[in-house]
């Protein structure tokens, strides 16, 4: 059907004009919202103010630009700027769908309470009831740069010739920032290139026609050099990352090295899983003497999964519990009160020792924990899969479980509608960045719900998306 020319340009700027309004309601709200409750400063604030080499560089080098610029009004400036990019980063990502898929301004409004609903969340529901990009922390610049990643990622499925290509540089140049900004980011970077790959090996063309043995080889071989360069790509901005992250770390702390503290983290979870016994498997002594003490102190205090709970529900809560006290005080401060007496009081000397150490214990005692390990690592990510999509409670749990299950049909539904409908791609890979974000940080800490939030947004909208979809379909067949 052909449409009616002066029609559509009236619709095109009524639209243009609701985008605008949503705009300066997005900054009003923001804005608003940090003029009432003013900067957060927590507990890691002062790690990413003094450029700890525990920190990724790129939030750091951000607060000391605008101290240098703002002076002692550096706060106020920086609650602007995170609120501001938040604002906009919810409404690029709504206008961009909406534009994509032909939405109403009703259909654009949901899209962008979706946006705003994770900030509301983390203030209502998390421990600390934080507003993030009010927030001396990297999660304030993390959660909307991850929209607008995840809103080009949409791009390289949805566009076509140079807009695409546009979309893919866009979304690689984010992921490498954000995996400067914060670790947990790096997933980032294969969630690229899994998009990629995924739409080479989509339209790769099929053999046909005359020659098809020819014709079949050709491809394969194309198929075969786009995947490799994809994976080096990769590779590269990997590589890039690291001598980005040890330049910074040579120039503000002296050490060409990467981020420390990651191998204490991770035996955080692996010491809450072990029994005594499996101290036996560490071949070196002075790591096993350490593992002795960190282990009696869990003991003592009945910190490790031995006193938790039969339910798995009282399991992870239990994890949950000690997360932080085993880290923080039976591991950190066995190794730095060892080190401040014997060794040294230079702590990126003790950072490094201790992660050494913390390597040696691992590979020691994972043999032993392997199994309990594992299975407070599915307790951890089942909580993460709750919290990226709903509030851990009795019956909320179960609304999250029933609402993956109802994407699961609505994808499939949308799918055997029209197998090039673009709903499907978008549910796909806002489904993929919520698995894999869970995943990894299931390995190192626990899920909260701030470390979670990243994907509701996007899930959220591919299911409202596919939905849409769904209806439209049962219209055309009345």
């Amino acid at each position: 059907m052909k449409t009616n020319g002066r029609n559509e340009k009236p619709a095109k700027k009524r639209k243009a004009v609701c985008s605008g309004i949503f705009l300066g309601l997005l900054l009003a709200i923001f804005w608003g919202m940090f003029a009432l409750l003013g900067s957060g400063i927590y507990n890691d604030s002062d790690q990413y103010i003094k450029m700890h080499i525990h920190r990724e560089p790129l939030y750091p080098l951000f607060l000391a630009a605008l101290r240098r610029i703002a002076g002692e009004d550096w706060l106020t400036v920086m609650g602007i700027l995170q609120n501001g990019l938040a604002a906009v980063s919810i409404w690029i990502f709504s206008a961009y769908l909406s534009w994509r898929f032909r939405l109403n301004w009703l259909e654009e409004g949901i899209l962008v309470v979706l946006g705003i609903a994770p900030h509301m969340m983390t203030m209502l529901f998390s421990s600390l009831h934080l507003f993030l990009t009010n927030s001396v922390m990297s999660e304030a610049l993390c959660l909307p740069l991850f929209l607008l990643f995840m809103t080009a990622c949409f791009g390289m499925v949805l566009e076509k010739g140079k807009a695409r290509w546009g979309m893919t540089g866009f979304s690689l140049f984010l992921a490498f920032i954000l995996s400067l900004t914060r670790s947990q980011m790096m997933l980032t970077l294969p969630l690229w290139m899994l998009v990629v790959a995924g739409r080479i090996l989509l339209e790769t063309p099929k053999k046909g026609g005359r020659g098809r043995g020819k014709k079949k080889k050709r491809d394969r071989s194309q198929l075969l050099l786009s995947l490799l360069a994809v994976a080096l790509t990769v590779v590269v901005v990997f590589s890039l990352r690291s001598v980005a992250v040890k330049t910074y770390n040579l120039v503000y702390n002296g050490r060409f090295i990467n981020n420390t503290y990651g191998m204490v983290n991770t035996l955080t979870n692996m010491l809450y899983a072990a029994d005594r016994s499996d101290g036996e498997g560490i071949r070196d002594k002075e790591a096993r003497e350490f593992f002795y003490q960190m282990y009696d102190l869990t003991e003592e205090r009945q910190a490790n999964y031995q006193y938790a709970g039969k339910s798995w529900t009282e399991k992870v809560e239990h994890l949950e519990q000690w997360h932080d006290t085993i880290k923080y005080e039976m591991i950190e401060d066995v190794f730095y009160q060892y080190y401040d007496e014997k060794v040294t009081k230079d702590y990126i000397e003790q950072n490094l020792r201790a992660d050494a150490v913390s390597a040696k214990i691992m590979a020691g005692i994972f043999p032993g924990c392997f199994w309990q390990w594992f299975t407070n690592y599915l307790g951890v990510a089942a909580y993460g899969l709750i919290r990226s999509v709903a509030v851990v409670h009795p019956w909320l749990s179960w609304a999250a479980v029933l609402v993956y299950f109802m994407v699961a049909i609505l994808s499939y539904l949308v799918w055997r509608q029209d197998r090039r409908n673009p709903a499907v791609p978008v549910m796909a890979i806002a489904l993929v960045a919520v698995v894999a974000n869970v995943a990894a940080v299931s390995l190192t800490i626990m899920c909260l719900s701030r470390y979670m939030v990243y994907g509701f947004t996007t899930f959220y909208a591919g299911g409202y998306l596919l939905l849409r979809e769904v209806w439209r379909g049962y219209i055309k067949r009345r």
